[in-house]
């Protein structure tokens, strides 16, 4: 349960299409795609739970997971881990809402699902960001993914805060909303694509699933909340 009568010591946010926007297609999915016979799921849970140093490890460990890769293949693989490098885009507004929190002296952590080359684009795009976090806490570090909560208890562990001071910051309500209400932190729904959310609306509004604390549009907006 939340308790808002609670100072907020924290806040924690969701990288991918809540501070930066990429590549429409999900990189497991079109690794998917061009490796026959391994689905999406079964990528990701190679490519985002592992601290890939090259797009040749990419290669090496797919190999043993899924048979041998041709040169084609292993050829859209490199060209994918390049352009993974430079597609994080910021997303207008998340760096002075991010900066503007910090400024309250509030801390401030990272959490995501992230796969190694995605992730430095990230930090290209959003420099002061993550000089600015307190905590970073990644899937292809940890080797977990939401919506387990083990990163979300890891994150909490490393800013030293309690659930109940934190508030989590995310655009999809299974990985980033509804795990974190669960551990009696309280939320920010940045609701930028609602068709995408459209189940988890319905599923709120039905009585289904507990509502965030606050749902914004964007993450311009974030900064002015009250939570």
């Amino acid at each position: 349960m939340e308790q808002v009568d609670v100072p907020i010591k924290a806040v924690i946010f969701d990288i991918g299409a809540t501070l930066v926007t990429g590549p429409d297609v999900a990189p497991n999915k079109v690794i998917a795609a061009i490796i026959r016979g391994a689905t999406a799921s079964e990528i990701g849970e190679v490519i985002m739970t592992t601290e890939l140093e090259s797009p040749k490890h990419v290669c090496r460990l797919l190999e043993e997971r899924f048979g041998e890769i041709d040169g084609n293949a292993s050829g859209e693989i490199f060209d994918l881990w390049h352009a993974q490098r430079t597609a994080p885009v910021e997303i207008a507004g998340a760096t002075d809402t991010v900066l503007a929190l910090k400024s309250r002296r509030l801390k401030v952590g990272l959490l995501s699902d992230i796969w190694s080359p995605y992730y430095r684009g990230v930090e290209r795009a959003l420099p002061r960001v993550i000089e600015a976090a307190d905590a970073i806490v990644l899937s292809c570090r940890t080797g977990c993914r939401k919506p387990s909560p083990d990163n979300f208890l890891m994150a909490l562990d490393e800013l030293g805060v309690r659930p109940e001071e934190t508030v989590m910051v995310g655009d999809t309500y299974s990985h980033d909303i509804q795990p974190a209400i669960e551990l009696g932190m309280r939320t920010v729904w940045v609701l930028a694509r609602p068709d995408r959310e459209a189940e988890s609306i319905m599923r709120i509004l039905n009585g289904k699933c507990p509502a965030p604390s606050v749902t914004v549009g964007s993450i311009a907006e974030v900064a002015s909340c009250k939570f």
